[in-house]
């Protein structure tokens, strides 16, 4: 009897740890304090994940990568096509992408790109000399907007089928090198260039067709844009470590941070300085500042030809506005300490960047000497008259940015002082475009641009006077004087000259005041703490649009979602549960004896 005993309890003890078992959180599951969201790979990869990137800023215009003029848009191209060469900021060299090496002969003026071998197009067919050449041939057309790259190239001569040979003025080859993604000539060939989306939306034919480490998937129209893993991606360094990713457009800062507290966003640019306490202490996110590339603006319409209002053309009024403006109190209002004024329309990272220039300083008394001196006086309407019409005026800004709607108001608020009556008209980024380009029609807009990673002086080219034409100048700024300076920029034969040069045509841009430069906002990133391996010493920041290392690099871990804590309730159960059996085993012995 005492074997069989032993047998039962055994037995018994076995079911009560079967049960235990049974009550405990299912294997992959970590049980944590209600509602807290642990970390777990169920999959074992990062590879089966897609995470979703949130954007508020100017949506996807085109993914043709000729044509585009957004941020957004630029950040899925260098994700889909690669240039031929990639330029890392950090330590300042050129990287490998399309082109695998490199010889630049500069008492010739030549570089010759020796082709990765092993490049391959999405639809199997190599990537070639000819498509190199094919896609510069579209890129000097002046209707695209990448043409003022391509303006130091006199030749490009095939060597043979992975060998192209460029000839070159100055020493800013580059710039092209990095700036213009190469296409598939076979694909590309067959449509036109100037109006091709970028991607076939039909049933025939193939959707898309690229050689980066992800390739485009699906895009709808002011909602979102999805890239997957490129399978037969051929730099084995770059190859992704996620599945892919939605770049999901909103039109606001508060609908795309509400996404990302929700978890339905894994990462997100650009967040308000007054939301940062927000994810700062919470173990659910990582809050990054990094150095900043976008930079905030006043473009006032001073085309010849433009539709706006005229008096915008008179200098002493453009002068007036800037002294108006209380540009230090602004910029700590708005940006709590999270971003610094600006005197240039290049950002302070980029190495061409005028230092010594200074602001327009604030000061009442003499914007509105150079408005009288101007014959502009106080009416009963509220706003001052003149030789040209009235000083009154609409400011576009993009709706789904709440610091530029906050800093135009204030500057409203500044320059009805001096008798400027300024309306604010917050716009979907589509409609300030289709305002401004190609017949400026607007008065001004406050939007921001977004500087080169690479060390060049590019962003200058936007001033020049057939960007208009390209869907870049916003201003209309046309002076000779300053497309001269340009051309000698791309012909220049030092790094000192190009300084030199961008230097004067800073200045032009700063006694013209086509532009004025406002503020540079930090860099804020957040992102999902499920995201490793992410970088933020990339001017910025992983999710700021220019790192095409972020999504190759990153690793993803999705979260898991504990809900209440049932851990102690199955201790207690199991307990209670253990001692009944006990009870009743110990009872059973008594009734045996």
């Amino acid at each position: 009897m005492a074997n069989f005993k032993n047998k039962r309890m055994i037995a018994v003890l076995s079911l009560l740890v079967s049960g235990l078992v049974m009550l405990s959180p299912i294997p992959g599951v970590l049980a944590t304090a209600a509602g807290d969201t642990v970390y777990q790979d169920a999959t074992g990869s990062s590879l089966n994940q897609t995470i979703s990137v949130g954007w508020f800023g100017t949506f996807i215009d085109t993914l043709n990568p000729f044509m585009s003029y957004s941020e957004l848009t630029n950040w899925i191209n260098m994700n889909v096509y690669l240039p031929l060469v990639n330029y890392d900021p950090v330590n300042k060299s050129l990287l490998p992408a399309l082109a695998s090496s490199w010889d630049v002969n500069y008492s010739n003026h030549t570089v010759i790109f020796h082709l990765n071998p092993n490049a391959v197009w999405s639809n199997g067919q190599p990537v070639t000399a000819e498509d190199v050449n094919y896609t510069f041939s579209i890129a000097e057309k002046n209707y695209t907007f990448v043409s003022q790259y391509t303006t130091a190239i006199q030749n490009i001569t095939i060597l043979n089928s992975h060998t192209v040979m460029f000839k070159f003025t100055g020493v800013l080859w580059p710039m092209f090198a990095a700036y213009i993604y190469v296409v598939p000539s076979s694909v590309w060939k067959h449509v036109n260039p100037a109006t091709y989306p970028g991607y076939n939306n039909t049933t025939s034919g193939q959707y898309f067709v690229g050689d980066g480490p992800f390739l485009l998937t699906k895009y709808v129209v002011n909602q979102y844009a999805e890239i997957q893993r490129n399978p037969d991606f051929f730099i084995p360094t770059m190859k992704p470590s996620i599945g892919g990713v939605i770049f999901e457009e909103f039109s606001s800062e508060s609908s795309a941070i509400s996404s990302l507290q929700a978890g339905s966003l894994q990462g997100l640019s650009g967040i308000l300085p007054s939301d940062v306490s927000n994810f700062a202490n919470n173990s659910k996110f990582v809050v990054t500042t990094s150095p900043s590339l976008e930079y905030f603006y006043l473009a006032f319409n001073v085309a010849p030809y433009g539709k706006g209002n005229p008096t915008l053309r008179n200098l002493s009024v453009r002068q007036a506005i800037a002294h108006a403006i209380n540009l230090p109190y602004i910029t700590q209002t708005v940006f709590h300490g999270y971003a610094s004024m600006l005197d240039s329309v290049l950002s302070p990272t980029n190495l061409y960047y005028a230092s010594n220039l200074t602001n327009y300083s604030y000061n009442w008394s003499l914007a509105d000497k150079l408005l009288t001196d101007a014959g502009y006086v106080n009416s009963s309407s509220g706003y001052r008259t003149g030789p040209a019409g009235n000083l009154k005026y609409t400011v576009i800004v993009p709706s789904g940015d709440t610091l530029e709607i906050e800093a135009a108001q204030l500057i409203a608020d500044n320059l009805s002082k001096v008798g400027i009556q300024l309306t604010v008209s917050p716009e979907t980024t589509g409609t300030m475009a289709s305002q401004i380009w190609p017949n400026l029609t607007q008065d001004m807009d406050l939007w921001d641009w977004f500087d080169n990673i690479q060390n060049a002086p590019e962003l200058l080219s936007v001033f020049l006077s057939n960007q208009v034409v390209t869907g870049t100048s916003d201003s209309g700024f046309d002076n000779s004087t300053y497309d001269h300076l340009w051309n000698e920029t791309l012909a220049a034969n030092s790094t000192e000259q190009v300084k030199n040069l961008s230097y004067k045509m800073q200045v032009i841009l700063r006694e013209q005041l086509p532009y004025l430069p406002l503020f540079v906002p930090s860099a804020i990133n957040v992102y999902s703490s499920g995201i490793t391996n992410v970088s933020s010493t990339f001017p910025g920041g992983p999710f700021g649009g220019t790192d095409f290392f972020t999504f190759v690099q990153m690793h993803y871990t999705p979260p898991v979602s504990s809900g209440p804590n049932y851990t102690y309730y199955y201790i207690a159960a199991g307990i209670v549960v253990i001692i009944a059996a006990a009870a009743a085993i110990g009872l059973r012995r008594k009734r045996n004896e």
